[in-house]
């Protein structure tokens, strides 16, 4: 009877044990299909190098009399009254757009008139046209537009010998200027904040020798790891903000006090990180050293740092998986406002800001959203196999350390 209860305990058991695994695998892979399902489209160079705003350009023009020659780009169209080769291309939401793959030296296209203001334009490989109305040489209407496709577009516009309407756009929708600023986040937070944690972890495992006063200190990182970050973005739009102000003259939000707040935030996680890092290092090593004649800061920094390089690589690894996630503390002191021109003391938006952004505007762009978040997956990955290979290699060195120190200790010892 007793064994019959406890098969059926076993039993239970096991089903939750296996269904809680199989609910958090499927869940997991349900969250990344669904990611690069929506993502992928999404997915292209021209979405990492362009800018996120679009700028309209209404220009004119007029044919010179010059007939350019045809450089004969694949897949384009040659307009040889103007000089311009254009092609059938798609926006960074996938829609169908025109854009300019050549400009001849000589082309009216460097020297557009803008109508709003008279001032020059030069238009650039890689822009839009959208519509294009004109005056061909006998006073008839050319007229076309970016969904009557590029060969038609072409056609027109060859024919219109006065172009009094063209509107010329700059490719929007990119993250160029969120994955600078996301850049510029991770190392100006690790600037800061790994000299800072490494140190305090140096004290607490290796000098600190006042009990009572380290498991304070260890008390206090472990509960500061556990505040939510949106207060230590509050926080620092109280301090930081003002700080950054007073030093550079420039107000307001800004790259660095972003750097300034995470560096806080990350802390607790590099201190405890690397000060079990430390700790897992044999003390054998130690007293080997200073067995050598070498003093305690020789020793902690040639011999205790470098046999923790694993540790301290993990805790920067976490520290930029969660600089590039965090939104909550970087709204406070980063703003919302995707900018395209980064500088550190302005305001700008990470990529987990600009996915904020997107998904929580009036028209949310889920699509782009996943793009983004498919390009922080990748990068998180590589990290992570970066780390697994340099901790694998100072693994395969660390056996043959013993060795090394053993064989030095021979003739000191009379062995």
């Amino acid at each position: 009877m007793k064994n019959k209860k406890r098969r059926i305990k076993d039993l239970i058991k096991n089903i939750v044990t296996y269904f809680a695994t199989t609910f958090t695998v499927i869940g997991l892979f349900a969250i990344i299909f669904y990611v690069f399902k929506n993502g992928l489209p999404y997915l292209s160079w021209k979405f990492i190098t362009s800018d996120y705003a679009e700028t309209l350009n209404v220009v004119s023009t007029k044919q010179t009399g010059e007939v350019f020659d045809d450089p004969n780009i694949e897949n384009a169209y040659f307009v040889s009254n103007y000089g311009i080769s254009i092609k059938n291309d798609k926006s960074v939401d996938g829609k169908k757009i025109i854009t300019i793959c050549y400009v001849a030296v000589n082309s009216p296209f460097n020297s557009l008139v803008e109508t709003n203001n008279n001032a020059e334009y030069k238009a650039k490989k890689g822009e839009q046209l959208d519509v294009l109305i004109g005056e061909t040489i006998d006073l008839q209407d050319a007229y076309a537009k970016a969904t009557d496709g590029a060969e038609k577009f072409a056609e027109e516009l060859n024919k219109a010998y006065k172009i009094t309407y063209l509107q010329c756009k700059t490719t929007g929708g990119g993250i160029r200027g969120s994955l600078i600023t996301t850049i510029y986040l991770i190392l100006l937070t690790l600037l800061f904040s790994m000299p800072l944690g490494i140190g305090a972890s140096i004290y607490l495992v290796l000098y600190a020798k006042n009990l009572k006063f380290k498991n304070i200190l260890t008390n206090m990182i472990d509960a500061t790891s556990g505040i939510p970050s949106i207060i230590f973005g509050f926080v620092g739009s109280l301090i930081f903000i003002p700080f950054v102000s007073t030093i550079t003259k420039v107000k307001g939000y800004s790259i660095l006090a972003g750097a300034l707040t995470l560096t806080i935030v990350l802390l607790p996680t590099i201190i405890k990180t690397t000060s079990e890092s430390l700790e897992t290092v044999p003390k054998d090593y130690m007293k080997a050293s200073l067995a050598l004649g070498a003093s305690k800061t020789q020793t902690i920094f040639k011999v205790i740092l470098p046999n923790a390089i694993p540790g301290i690589l993990t805790s920067a690894i976490l520290s930029i998986a969660r600089i590039i996630g965090e939104s909550a503390a970087l709204i406070f002191v980063m703003g919302t406002s995707i900018e395209d021109n980064i500088y550190i003391l302005k305001g700008s938006t990470s990529l987990s800001l600009h996915i904020w952004s997107l998904t929580s505007s009036e028209v949310p762009n889920y699509g782009a959203a996943c793009a983004i978040s498919i390009i922080i997956l990748i990068v998180v990955f590589a990290l992570n196999i970066i780390v697994k290979i340099i901790t694998y290699r100072i693994n395969l060195k660390k056996r043959f350390f013993f060795i090394k120190v053993f064989l030095e200790l021979l003739p000191v010892y009379n062995i």
